[in-house]
């Protein structure tokens, strides 16, 4: 299989704009894909799911990429300065910089909206996508469909509206997910696309990974509905259907590679 190194430090890279970007990078068996974890809105390459990723990929000996996108964890940026367009740029750099072979993108909510995007960018070098409670065009369905006439015309006066949690977004990240939605365009993903998906997801409804399915072609993808699942899906039993279904995949492109 060749040699693996196993070092997963972190280790810092630098943007064309100067700003570095926090990253960990663990090469794997050759002939395989990379797995590269793309975390949600606000979380970073040490949440629970990277580092149990990190933790599997050492024992499997699987190559693994995670990093924290500008305004995140121990990336240069500040946060509420920062839109989609500016993370899609982030992943897109370090991925084209780091890894040299193909790569199998694992999106976590937020992330799973930048990993279709990015998909579409590196084509035949996407081997495969697994999404955990994706959230494509979640800017435009807030907007929409959760915020109050009222918050909507304080944030298009004052450029944010405060949320209920502490958090902010602005209008910037609004009018910039415009740029960005999916499901107004085909989704051209020939390879295995999984879902996985929790019944009880607060944050994503469920209906939204239906209609995702559905939406990518050539073939729908495959969903997994987890009926107690919720939209962190990081509990043990989570995380170790994550796991399984990344040994399914990488199982399966041995197979191609030995015919």
């Amino acid at each position: 299989m060749g040699d693996m190194d196993t070092k997963d430090t972190l280790q810092k890279i630098s943007k064309k704009d100067g700003k570095k970007l926090a990253y960990c990078l663990r090469h794997g068996y050759s002939g395989l894909p990379t797995l590269v974890f793309l975390s949600g809105y606000r979380s970073d390459m040490n949440g629970s799911k990277a580092l149990f990723l990190e933790k599997f990929c050492t024992e499997h000996h699987y190559g693994l990429l995670r990093f924290d996108y500008s305004g995140h964890g121990q990336s240069d940026g500040i946060f509420d300065d920062l839109v989609l367009s500016d993370w899609l740029d982030d992943t897109l750099t370090i991925i084209t910089s780091l890894v040299q072979d193909d790569v199998i993108l694992i999106g976590s909510s937020m992330g799973g909206w930048i990993g279709l995007l990015v998909a579409q960018h590196l084509g035949k070098r996407i081997k495969g996508f697994i999404g955990i409670a994706s959230a494509p065009d979640f800017t435009d369905w807030i907007w929409n469909n959760h915020m109050t006439a009222s918050e909507q015309r304080i944030c298009k006066v004052q450029g944010y509206v405060d949320t209920p949690d502490g958090g902010r977004l602005t209008l910037a990240l609004f009018e910039d997910g415009m740029k960005h939605l999916v499901f107004d365009k085909p989704l051209f993903m020939p390879y295995p696309v999984i879902l996985l998906q929790g019944i009880k997801d607060n944050e994503v409804p469920y209906a939204v990974a239906q209609r995702l399915g559905a939406h990518i072609t050539p073939n729908p993808a495959t969903l997994i509905l987890i009926g107690d699942g919720d939209h962190r899906l990081a509990r043990p039993q989570d995380l170790e259907l994550l796991a399984q279904n990344i040994h399914n995949l990488m199982n399966s492109l041995r197979k191609e590679t030995s015919c």
